[in-house]
């Protein structure tokens, strides 16, 4: 039974909150859209389910140190009991967490079945009195994304069992070797049943009223240096003779001159405040260097420097630089509503997340997203893959110039 106090604070929900919250099973899956408030629904849902058991929170290190589950918990306006643990130390720690109801928050990150994090995960949810997973991009890859998922629900003995009852496979040639790759699944309303039973989704266009976005993609021309890179693999007597060098160095060589000076335009004429999205640190270094005059916050791997939420109301004329890997999920940066991405990401699952970083609930402004690409260039292929919702493979692309 929920106490009256309790029955009182699931006022503050939204209703479409409040409908997910009551079609929920103690374990369940919150595939909710970013912004459509995840965090405060699992609150509620460990209120409804728990019998004093404590709380533990699994999330990415970004967002513990963001602090937003804390204050999530103060508003909630219980005295729960609760830990955090981030999934860097997940397959290290997780046995030290038995009979804890269990949040994992961005659950996409324990998504592999075959990864020490991803077997760490089944086995606390097994030694879980619940547990809940929050994310907004369950499937970004397809079915395949949905495996672990479904054996820390019972519902898939292991990865090989899954892809032997529901794997199509298709002959991938690379060179003189052929791989089997998995090209599709079948059996999918049996899937798509089987996901329902465990899981609500909610996207945040049906939920919430949200502003105006718009995507205005910024064409460049590619760089001298790109060139010299794609015709000699060589640059400056550095060797791209790898498919990793290689990747690497078309990426950041696509035409780093020309958009900082685009990015150092538009700040000049803009007290807004933008996010700029970004790969490598020798680009943030080359950003902070033509944005002087700017309030700069980062998050990377070594640093999450945000402001004060309470100051967000008064805050213009600040830059966020933002990290993929590191900020793309979890956080919340709607005091932007200029969002640059300076170098596509290859996975559609960051890009999806990283979106939803400022466009979300509590947004009160029109959002609008740069999208920078390089004309001829690696870029044009990644964004073209984003946009059919898929990840980007370098692996073939660049074998092919490799032996070019």
């Amino acid at each position: 039974m929920i106490g009256r106090k309790q029955k009182e604070r699931l006022i503050e929900l939204y209703n479409f909150q409040k409908q997910a919250l009551e079609q929920a099973s103690p374990s369940y899956f919150y595939a909710m859209d970013t912004g459509t408030g995840k965090t405060l629904t699992s609150l509620h849902h460990y209120l409804k389910y728990s019998r004093g058991e404590p709380l533990l929170i699994v999330a990415p290190p970004a967002v513990i140190k963001a602090g937003g589950w804390k204050r999530e918990v103060e508003r909630v306006g219980d005295n729960i009991e609760f830990e955090q643990l981030s999934y860097g130390k997940l397959s290290k720690d997780f046995e030290k967490y038995r009979n804890y109801f269990v949040i994992f928050d961005e659950a996409h990150y324990i998504k592999n079945p075959t990864s020490q994090r991803g077997k760490a995960a089944c086995k606390l949810a097994r030694q879980s009195t619940h547990f809940v997973l929050l994310t907004a991009t369950p499937m970004a890859n397809g079915w395949e994304d949905s495996i672990n998922y479904f054996i820390m629900f019972g519902m898939a003995r292991n990865k090989t069992q899954f892809l032997n009852k529901y794997a199509i496979y298709e002959d991938l040639y690379l060179g003189s070797r052929v791989v089997k790759k998995v090209s599709d699944f079948r059996f999918k309303e049996e899937l798509n049943g089987m996901f329902k039973k465990i899981s609500v989704s909610v996207s945040k266009h049906e939920a919430l009223d949200l502003p105006e976005i718009t995507f205005d993609k910024v064409h460049f021309e590619k760089s001298k240096e790109y060139k010299t890179i794609e015709k000699d693999l060589v640059l400056n007597d550095i060797a791209f003779d790898s498919p990793p060098k290689l990747s690497a160095g078309l990426r950041y060589f696509a035409n780093i001159v020309d958009k900082a000076e685009y990015i150092k335009e538009m700040a000049h004429n803009t007290t807004d405040n933008i996010i700029i999205f970004y790969q490598y640190t020798k680009e943030l270094n080359f950003l902070k260097s033509v944005l002087q005059g700017k309030t700069i916050f980062e998050v990377n791997g070594g640093c999450t420097h945000l402001p004060p939420r309470d100051t967000w109301d008064n805050l213009h004329n600040s830059v966020t630089l933002v990290q993929y890997q590191a900020g793309g999920a979890g956080i919340e940066l709607q005091y932007a509503n200029i969002v640059i991405y300076h170098t596509p990401t290859y996975s559609y699952q960051d890009y999806a997340q990283s979106l939803g970083r400022a466009y979300r609930n509590g947004q009160n402004r029109k959002v609008t997203v740069y999208q920078f690409e390089t004309t001829g260039t690696i870029e044009e292929h990644v964004w073209t893959a984003l946009e059919n919702k898929k990840d980007f493979s370098d692996k073939i692309y660049l074998e092919t110039r490799l032996r070019a």
